[in-house]
């Protein structure tokens, strides 16, 4: 939450400067705007600071921006004004410095003297600020504040107030990973007046289970968000809506559902395709900062439509994150065009353009901390996009090391506090590498680490495990011993596990474990078929009929499955897959006596052997 009262407090100032007596000074009305100019032409180079120079350059221009607020205060002004260059001037130092004891003395003499003469927009947007920087030092102490406020504003009467001190104590309880005091604050705001603010408190909530690892409690609190929806969100805050679809197609994706992800992914693609072509302009009004306003009905505050400052991403990074999640979608079913690849690319060059910086005399706005946290943002996004282009590499059969090194190159500049957890993801695709690439130690050292640094129940931990048993169950590494204790560990944890995929992944491998008879194997294969479809994972399917050709004991059934694994592959170009299918299908005609079809087969083998040795024998680059 931000301060939703500057441009309130902008207009009563306006109206309160015919009212000064000549006992006041009036040097606020020349300080203000010189502050202002001075911060604008600092927050307009912010994302330009290529060298040194330019950063010194940044500071004198806030310093003295801040220098024309301290001559403010030294006059004898009205306590309104007081109030406001003090909250002016300690919202500056707080934004731009580490350093701000001397500020939080300003500040709490300016609450003192605005609790004094009634000043109550005034005194609560300070004590916003004396929180925000309280949660810097002491969490708690500003945890207590806050209700103090809170309390406060109820008690006074004032709804926009008690609905600001509810969001940041939610954000609050989100930052310190306490997940219950969070989900506790945003029920609270479940019965709001106000359909927009329901609707953000349900998005939120989904956010917190998601952080949570409850993909299905998020995807029950979207279903109540698009209930809050309204003629007028849709149409005048693209963010809420947009906000809404990326959360639905993230959760689907966690569920496991490719199916529902490939359709909410096409509902984002129309949203953003139908934003960009609206003439109204409200997209192209989105914020280069990503703020924008919710507000308070009529008559729920005594006042007129209360405005509520809440700030997201910019376009830029909505486009990043959507192209990621396109990518991730399309890895599933789209090999034939590699609509994945493309989507990477996409997000990896928007990244590039943003980072590079804007020459524009119209650049965005935002302070050198905010400019930081954009880049953290666009190398922590990039870090994600390379991964998933490893896998989606892996996945077609390309075990070239290209986009692993990239990876781990990009990583070097992800932002400290986000190295736990791009880490494991490296060392899993590093494990993947390894292990297609027969460096098998390497392979259970990178899977063993992941198990030791992640939770039990984190799904990055169960996939590791799951390669573990595969591994140790082979004949290079074998090791049945230490497969059945891995299993039996694993087993109650993926049975509790939301994600439909893991699950089928997890049944597959206990399917192919020897331990089972033919009719019952036979019966898996059927009822995994099933699984497969219905997860409309085309890789899975093909996986089930290549096995399914060798369990079967018909002739006809094994001839069969075999051809249908390998049409499967071949429909969405798996070159891999359509190599090892196209093998197994030539030998089950040559077994069915039906020699011209398997000479066929051989011959389209050996051109599709072609595609293979180049994808697997081609020297990796590093």
């Amino acid at each position: 939450m931000q301060d939703p009262y500057a441009h309130v407090r902008h207009n009563q100032l306006s109206q309160s400067n015919g009212a000064m007596t000549s006992a006041y000074s009036t040097i606020h009305l020349v300080m203000f705007p010189a502050a202002q100019e001075y911060f604008d032409k600092a927050h307009r180079q912010s994302t330009k600071l290529k060298y040194m120079e330019d950063v010194m350059t940044y500071y004198k221009l806030i310093a003295t921006g801040t220098r024309c607020l301290e001559v403010v205060l030294k006059e004898r002004i009205q306590p309104y004004v007081e109030c406001i260059a003090a909250l002016q001037y300690c919202e500056a130092i707080f934004t731009e410095t580490k350093e701000f004891d001397a500020a939080e003395e300003v500040l709490n003499k300016a609450i003192v003297l605005a609790a004094r003469n009634n000043l109550h927009d005034l005194k609560f947007s300070m004590l916003d600020l004396s929180i925000r920087m309280l949660a810097t030092k002491n969490l708690k102490a500003a945890q207590k504040l806050l209700k103090s406020c809170l309390r406060e504003a109820d008690t006074i009467g004032i709804a926009s107030w008690s609905y600001t001190f509810q969001y940041l104590s939610a954000s609050l309880y989100f930052y310190a990973d306490d997940y219950t005091g969070a989900t506790n604050t945003l029920k609270s705001l479940y019965s709001c007046s106000s359909n927009e603010l329901r609707y953000m408190a349900f998005l939120t909530s989904a956010l917190v289970a998601l952080r949570q690892n409850n993909p299905s409690h998020a995807r029950d609190c979207i279903g109540q968000a698009v209930q809050c929806e309204t003629d007028y969100s849709r149409q005048y805050i693209p963010q809420l809506v947009v906000m809404r679809l990326i959360l639905e197609t993230i959760t689907t994706i966690l569920l496991g559902d490719v199916a529902k992800s490939e359709a909410k992914l096409k509902a984002v693609h129309d949203c953003l395709d139908g934003q960009v072509q609206d003439q109204s302009g409200r997209w192209t009004a989105w914020n280069d900062d990503g703020t924008f306003f919710l507000f308070l009905p009529p008559g729920s505050d005594g006042k007129t439509y209360l405005p509520l400052k809440f700030r997201w991403w910019s376009q830029p990074e909505v486009y990043v994150m959507s192209y990621l999640i396109s990518g991730i979608v399309s890895v599933h079913s789209s090999w034939d065009k590699k609509k994945s690849s493309k989507y990477f690319s996409e997000g990896l060059h928007v990244i590039a353009t943003e980072i590079a910086g804007n020459d524009s005399p119209e650049a965005p706005l935002m302070t050198i901390t905010q400019a930081a946290h954009r880049v953290d943002f666009y190398a922590t996004a990039k870090c994600y996009i390379l991964f998933y282009t490893c896998l989606e590499r892996f996945v077609r059969g390309d075990w070239s090391s290209e986009g692993l090194q990239a990876l781990v190159d990009a990583a070097k500049s992800v932002p400290s506090g986000t190295v736990s957890t791009i880490y494991p993801l490296i060392l899993y695709i590093s494990g993947l590498y390894f292990q297609a690439t027969g460096k098998l130690r390497s392979a259970l050292e990178a899977y063993a680490l992941i198990r030791r640094i992640q939770p039990q129940h984190s799904e990055l931990s169960m996939m590791a495990s799951l390669s573990m048993i595969i591994i140790y169950r082979g004949d290079v590494m074998s090791n049945p011993e230490q497969a059945s204790i891995l299993g039996s560990q694993l087993r109650p944890v993926i049975t509790n596990s939301p994600n439909n995929a893991i699950k089928f992944a997890w049944a597959l491998a206990s399917a192919v474990d020897g331990s089972q008879s033919g009719i019952d194997m036979q019966n898996n294969v059927v009822g995994l078929l099933t699984a497969a479809r219905d997860l409309a994972n085309s890789q899975f399917t093909t996986i089930i009929m290549h096995w399914g050709a060798s369990i079967f004991s018909e002739q006809e059934k094994k001839e069969n499955t075999a051809m249908g694994a390998f049409l499967s592959a071949k429909k969405t170009r798996d070159v891999l897959w359509c190599w090892i299918s196209g093998n197994l299908a030539a030998d089950m005609l040559q077994q069915s006596g039906k020699d011209l079809m398997a000479e066929k087969q051989s011959s389209v083998n050996k051109q599709i052997y072609n595609l293979v040795d180049n994808l697997l024998n081609s020297q990796p680059p590093f």
